[in-house]
């Protein structure tokens, strides 16, 4: 019965991001944002079939692993989209880390394949990269910017709630963790759409060159 309850709440992430791309892919303005919400959905689908006691063990590591990777592109995906945003697009020294620190954590999870690389590249990247960037603009978008950052917050209270109480409230952890990532989807999806449509962002290199690769 438990197994059950927790492939239901990864399932809960899957289709939020469903119902929130089908809601509001029209009027995010940066695809990458849009493949964000789509690959944290994806990774919490193929986790929820990965973690059942049911399937065979290889392939339950193979789906983790899957899944972990769409973790990593998610996550790769919004710290450039909030790049863009920031107008840090022509800062090759930053584009270029958050690039070689995605590879990094991408060869040290496929060298153990444990969810501590997720765990490190979101920290970094949600609340050192993507914060920084939205406090970094201060002129405008006041809604957009603080709905998202609302996101982050409740992603990484997510993230604390498993650390804390893995080790002896491990059911309760990993649930109220895949609830929390939901919620925060709702106030990341909320302020895409309302971040300021400017035509450097929405025209931005880096923008158009990562969609038309995704598209390719």
């Amino acid at each position: 019965m438990m197994i059950w309850i927790t492939f239901s709440s990864n399932i809960l992430i899957f289709l939020t991001a469903l119902i929130l791309l089908k809601i509001h892919t029209k009027r995010i303005i940066s695809k990458q944002f849009i493949w964000f919400i789509a690959f944290t959905g994806i990774s919490s689908g193929v986790a929820a079939f990965g973690h059942l006691s049911i399937i065979d063990e290889r392939l339950a590591n193979s789906l983790l692993l899957a899944s972990r990777l769409f973790s990593l592109g998610s996550i790769y995906l919004f710290t450039n989209g909030s790049l863009d945003f920031a107008n840090f697009q022509n800062n090759k020294m930053i584009r270029v880390a958050n690039l070689v620190l995605f590879l990094g954590m991408v060869m040290f999870l496929v060298w153990n394949n444990q969810f501590l690389s997720v765990l490190i590249y979101g920290i970094i990247g949600f609340l050192g990269i993507g914060l920084s960037t939205y406090f970094s603009r201060m002129d405008n978008s006041i809604q957009g910017r603080n709905k998202i950052v609302r996101g982050i917050i409740i992603l990484s209270f997510s993230a604390l709630v498993f650390a804390i109480f893995k080790e002896d409230h491990y059911f309760l952890a990993v649930n109220i963790g895949h609830v929390l990532v939901s919620y925060s989807l709702i106030f990341f999806a909320k302020g895409f759409v309302e971040l300021n449509q400017d035509v450097k962002f929405s025209n931005s290199p880096s923008s158009s060159k990562t969609t038309q690769q995704i598209e390719d």
